[in-house]
């Protein structure tokens, strides 16, 4: 398997302890009638969760060999988490440098847009994600968005008044930022991607889940998300998205 490169990334930033993020980027095609394919850049998050001397990663991203060896003085890489069907590029990476376990929701890992086609899987993780089996970490409850035509994973952990992770589903973009090349931010303007706790556009679109589902996650109430799309949110995270999807399902 040919490995993806390293894309540009920013730096390993703590947001608790024993927290840390790092923003990258992804590239992808994206269909045009006029113009054909063109090329959008935009960010995405890993989250990086240490207990004791050993890492969890969630939402994987490559890190340049630098970075790689930041990562390394924070703990050894055991274990890695994939909560989004669209997401896991970087995977087959981090199992072959590290051997570490690769745990991923119940969904296909698939390149572009469609599961179905032929050829289009990748790689099989080690374990499945479910609410009775998770990587080994304390106060980690687990939710899972089934009402979609992919499944879709979040993390709660159980700390400071709960903490979220999440994949496609939960984002945080505002505005475009520093990873965004002009197509992306042209293009995902128009789609409405740029909202504070906001939920995914592209993910309810190819999805089509049952956001009401979302509540229940909720209920378990979270001050602080780290998406893999857009900022962290340092407070009342679980009711500003309450009020997002109670926006959606009432238009």
């Amino acid at each position: 398997m040919t490995l993806p490169p390293a894309l540009k990334h920013g730096s390993l930033t703590k947001f608790r302890d024993d927290l840390y993020w790092v923003q990258g980027c992804v590239k992808l095609k994206a269909p045009h009638p006029k113009f054909g394919p063109l090329t959008m850049q935009f960010s995405r998050n890993m989250t990086i969760i240490r207990d004791n001397d050993e890492l969890t990663l969630v939402n994987s991203v490559r890190l340049d060999e630098q970075t790689l060896r930041e990562l390394e003085t924070l703990g050894e890489v055991k274990h890695v988490v994939r909560l989004a069907a669209f997401h896991g590029m970087d995977d087959p990476f981090y199992q072959q440098r590290y051997g570490a376990t690769m745990w991923s929701v119940d969904a296909p890992y698939f390149h572009g847009v469609n599961p179905n086609q032929a050829d289009s899987r990748y790689f099989t993780p080690d374990e499945i994600l479910s609410v009775g089996h998770l990587p080994p970490l304390k106060g980690l409850r687990y939710f899972e968005i089934g009402s979609g035509k992919l499944n879709e994973g979040l993390f709660w952990l159980e700390r400071d008044q709960g903490i979220a992770i999440a994949g496609d589903s939960l984002q945080n973009w505002t505005e475009p930022d520093a990873f965004f090349n002009l197509t992306a931010k042209f293009m995902m303007k128009k789609m409405g991607f740029f909202a504070h706790a906001g939920i995914g556009p592209g993910w309810m679109q190819a999805v089509k889940p049952d956001l009401s589902e979302l509540n229940d996650f909720f209920d378990w109430s979270f001050e602080a998300l780290i998406p893999s799309h857009g900022s962290p949110i340092e407070a009342g995270a679980s009711e500003a998205y309450r009020a997002s999807v109670k926006k959606l399902i009432e238009k």
